[in-house]
């Protein structure tokens, strides 16, 4: 066998090889049409933005809207240990009920304010009913951007950081 025909099977072959281990371009939803799934995505998106229909939901139509925030008047802050571990078991419990009482506790937990009842606040913000969960971020806001143990301490001497070592890569 001649050297020139070997080398043509030898060239034959890595062609073939290069043909059928090359990458497919993969077809993304080519057999399955995805316009009732946009459909339905924007049909939610409306209904979401009109808000809870009372006369298919009852119940979201009957609930008033909540309180304004000015209107909140908060617990006192200066409950003893016993109070506010009987208020705290107080509203862990009315978390575990129904809607209605999940939101009296939100309510509760906002006007009190107080930081031991972050834990229940973040349980809140995972309730299926809108209003707890609307009463929950509402009771949050009022901690969001302070951190309590440097609230009362004041520096005395401003503190400056190092430069880092490349200063023109941090521009």
């Amino acid at each position: 066998m001649p050297p020139s025909t070997l080398g043509a099977a030898a060239a034959v072959l890595a062609l073939l090889l290069w043909w059928l281990r090359r990458r497919r371009p993969v077809v993304v939803l080519s057999s399955t049409d995805a316009s009732a799934v946009a459909a339905l995505n924007r049909s939610q998106l409306v209904a979401a933005a009109l808000g809870p229909d009372p006369v298919a939901d009852p119940a979201a139509g009957a609930m008033a809207p909540a309180a304004p925030e000015t209107a909140v008047s908060p617990l006192p802050a200066s409950l003893g240990q016993r109070q506010r571990t009987v208020l705290l078991a107080g509203l862990r419990q009315q978390l575990a009920g129904d809607g209605p009482s999940r939101l009296e506790a939100m309510r509760m937990a906002r006007r009190w304010g107080d930081p031991a009842v972050l834990p229940l606040l973040h349980r809140g913000l995972r309730d299926p009913d809108l209003a707890v969960v609307r009463e929950a971020a509402l009771g949050l806001e009022r901690f969001r951007g302070r951190c309590p143990g440097l609230a009362d301490a004041q520096p005395t001497t401003p503190v400056t950081a190092p430069l880092p070592r490349n200063v023109s890569r941090t521009l």
